[in-house]
């Protein structure tokens, strides 16, 4: 055997502090129990955060404990009453009888101090506790009969149960010590432990160590999503807080940023389907009717428990997510739960989604130990809205309703959200099967309470969308300045204009397009900037282009390179915005002829020649004249090669009333309209290419049609024209009709006009030209 040098071996220093006294101060123990004894009412000064073990001395432990019981009992402490508890226990002789009272009373002088005298003696105590624990801590690494793991958990614990715990604390800040550091023990076992046993074990381990039960800790963690509060913020601070002022978008008008929605539909109406449509056009950078993308390229996150994966690929590749590059921005889950609430927080750090779909709230709950009608049923959905807010991103929690159509469960469960949808059968008389209404049924982004006509085609589980439900009393110049305003603003995104050079662009008055403009701001369709002092700002967002105060100084065309392509596939088909302006009445907004155009401020475009170049006739009049729900001529165009989309918007007023255009507008030889039928085919303007009409929409002059590569689109009456084998129209001017659509259903009529916005006639009963044309299809020659 080698003898190895001593010299060799690692010798561990020991200073010799045995000689030492343990820290203590003996001098402040007397004062706080001498102030006790002259001042009964000092003790409640300090028993809140003062313990009996704190003191060094033992008699001053048990003198301590004596004044505790007897404050307890509402009774005084004062010499005689403690003196007599103490010899009823015992006690007496063994802190060194009554004269050791009395010397506790004589050296005292007042209690004023008794609080930093108490602060003093926690101290002393802490760092005799330290010096326990660091023998403690040597005693058990030479007991090589313990597992080494749990000699560091047993020093790891009473390490942090002295280091951890506040200096002298009050009760109030002992109390919220304990409290900080429970929930974050809790907080943390929630949010990494993603194996539920494992959870559920660390959990039991916890409650055993704090005397607590799983539930209470499990209230615990409810609670703190519940009560979350800022603090007192100033003005300026809040400001800051808020960021921007212009509320963002990842679809504008329908899916906010950062926040939550609740789909809530019965079973078989197709939520899951129109909810993969709406990511769809969030990744193609699309649309779906008037609510359009802010940007293209989004992450999606699907956390699916209601389909199967067949089910759920056979419904993407209808929808087209093979095409492209679409599959790169889709990630999908299975099987998931509430209860595997840490796997939902890794992958939201790891794939940073942009929008996260839960299908559906039942199957994530499943093993929820609440009913759907307890408010705790509602515990995912705020942790939920805590992450969307933490990681930037957009939840959508699909559920459904009850008998009565309402949500089903209990109320927390809507008021946990910031929006809620509802999808439903449309239940009119002339609906089909497949019609359907989304409703904003609340949100805090936009107006709620809007109701929106789609369809969805079982053949692709595609939607389209027909159009906003009217209000009742709406007007419709009003919704069709609306859409002409969108389909201004979608071909200058990111650009911003005044209420005054929307209106001299689009023809409108000021006026009037402001009401119009507030009402697109409220429903979230655009964007409004106030500047105070100055006229509100308008735009439609595209990210990723910085947003500019200039006006194209080309035509429209000229920024497509920040446009949405127009030829991408669709999955929630894109209803094409129709410009179709209908006229205003002098007594709805009248518009002097030169002066809305002289006071578009900042607007570079001028009208002024071709106004110069309007008929003798037109100028005398004074105003151009709209009525509420005509179709316009085409527009004469804008002398300037920068000027707008459509020239001017101005229709002559003639002296019977009828809105025929001038004859510099009129068309060399009557139309050749199609007689629209569903099953025919025609030819689409907009689309270039033949397309198959399978549904008419009257009260919207709208069909919805199958197009070869674009899948199921909406077009209004106008975009349609003639192949050779489309049914056409044998009407003719002097015809005599009967409407079979609208107001006037039934009525008798005589064709005046037609053209390629339809035809128009004046009603027999009444002698007057009517205010609106229409279709052959709904006319039927007498």
């Amino acid at each position: 055997m080698v003898a190895i040098p001593y010299s060799y071996t690692e010798e561990l220093e020991f200073s010799h502090s045995d000689s030492k006294p343990l820290p203590q101060n003996i001098g402040a123990e007397e004062a706080i129990l001498g102030g006790i004894l002259l001042d009964p009412s000092a003790i409640y000064r300090v028993k809140d955060r003062l313990e009996p073990e704190h003191f060094y001395i033992g008699a001053h432990r048990d003198i301590y404990q004596a004044c505790l019981k007897l404050s307890k009992k509402g009774e005084p402490t004062d010499l005689l009453s403690v003196s007599s508890w103490l010899s009823d226990q015992n006690l007496l002789a063994r802190i060194g009888g009554r004269n050791k009272l009395a010397e506790l009373v004589g050296r005292t002088v007042s209690a004023v101090n008794i609080d930093k005298h108490a602060d003093t003696v926690i101290k002393k105590y802490k760092r005799r506790e330290l010096i326990r624990e660091g023998h403690r801590t040597i005693k058990l690494a030479y007991d090589e009969n313990q597992d080494l793991v749990d000699i560091f958990s047993t020093v790891t614990n009473k390490i942090k149960a002295v280091t951890d715990t506040p200096v002298a604390p009050t009760k109030d800040e002992y109390q919220r010590w304990k409290h900080d550091r429970l929930l974050s023990e809790v907080t943390n076992i929630y949010t990494t432990v993603v194996e539920p046993s494992f959870r559920y074990f660390k959990l039991d381990e916890l409650a055993k160590e704090h005397s607590r039960s799983t539930q209470f800790l499990e209230h615990l963690y409810l609670k703190s999503l519940t009560a979350v509060c800022s603090q007192l913020l100033t003005y300026e601070e809040l400001k800051q807080l808020a960021g921007s002022t212009v509320r963002e978008w990842l679809i504008n008008g329908l899916v906010p940023k950062s926040t939550t929605i609740l789909l809530a539909a019965d079973g078989g109406i197709g939520k899951t389907k129109f909810t993969y449509g709406i990511a769809k056009v969030m990744i193609q950078g699309t649309q779906f009717g008037k609510f359009i993308a802010t940007g293209e390229k989004r992450k999606i996150l699907y956390y699916q428990g209601d389909e199967s994966p067949g089910d759920m690929v056979q419904a993407l590749e209808s929808l087209g997510y093979s095409e492209a590059d679409i599959g790169t921005y889709v990630r999908t889950r299975f099987g998931w739960s509430a209860e595997n609430m840490p796997a939902l927080i890794q992958d939201l750090k790891e794939f940073q989604p942009d929008f996260v779909v839960i299908d559906s709230l039942s199957t994530a709950n499943k093993y929820s130990v609440y009913q759907e009608s307890q408010m705790e049923y509602a515990r995912p959905i705020l942790q939920m809205t805590g992450l969307a807010t933490q990681h930037k991103c957009t939840f959508l929690i699909i559920h459904h309703t009850n008998r009565e159509g309402g949500i089903r469960g209990t109320t927390a469960i809507r008021n946990a959200v910031s929006e809620v949808w509802t999808l439903t059968k449309d239940k009119s008389q002339t609906a089909t099967p497949y019609d359907r209404i989304l409703e904003i049924n609340k949100s805090r982004s936009r107006s709620s309470g809007k109701k929106y006509r789609t369809y969805f085609n079982p053949e692709d589980v595609s939607f389209t969308f027909l159009g906003e439900e009217p209000e009742e009393g709406a007007i419709v110049s009003e919704q069709s300045a609306k859409d002409a305003l969108l389909e201004f603003f979608s071909k200058n995104r990111n650009i911003r204009f005044t209420s005054k050079e929307l209106a001299h662009r689009l023809g409108y008055s000021d006026g009037h397009l402001r009401n119009c403009l507030s009402g697109l701001a409220s429903d979230g369709l655009i964007s409004a900037e106030p500047q105070p002092g100055r006229p509100t700002n308008y735009f439609l967002v595209l990210e990723s282009v910085t947003i500019s105060d200039d006006h194209p100084s080309e035509t429209p065309q000229s920024i497509a390179s920040t446009q949405l392509e127009a030829d991408k596939a669709e999955s929630i088909t894109e209803y094409p915005i129709t410009p179709d302006h209908p006229t205003i009445t002098p007594d709805d907004h009248p518009i002097e002829s030169c002066t809305a155009m002289n006071t578009a401020e900042g607007d570079r475009l001028s009208t002024e020649k071709s106004l110069e170049k309007k008929s003798e006739s037109e100028k005398n009049n004074g105003h151009f004249s709209r009525s509420s729900d005509q179709h316009q001529p085409e527009a004469l165009p804008d002398n300037n090669s920068r000027g707008d989309r459509g020239g001017d918007r101005g229709v002559i007023v003639i002296e019977d009333d009828h809105p025929s255009p001038s004859p510099s507008l009129t068309e060399p030889e009557s139309p050749v309209l199609p007689l629209l039928q569903a099953k025919a085919s025609y030819w689409s303007l907009s689309l270039k290419r033949e397309v198959k009409v399978f549904q008419i929409f009257d009260a919207l002059s709208e069909v919805s049609c199958q197009a070869p590569g674009r899948g199921t689109v909406g077009l209004p009456f106008t975009d349609l024209q003639c192949l050779s084998q489309s049914p056409r129209s044998d009407l003719s001017v002097g015809d005599k009709v009967i409407i079979l659509e609208g107001k006037h259903k039934e009525t008798f009529a005589t064709i005046t006009t037609v053209r390629a916005d339809g035809i128009w006639v004046k009603s027999d009963d009444r002698k007057k030209s009517l205010a609106r044309p229409y279709f052959p299809h709904q006319l039927v020659k007498v």
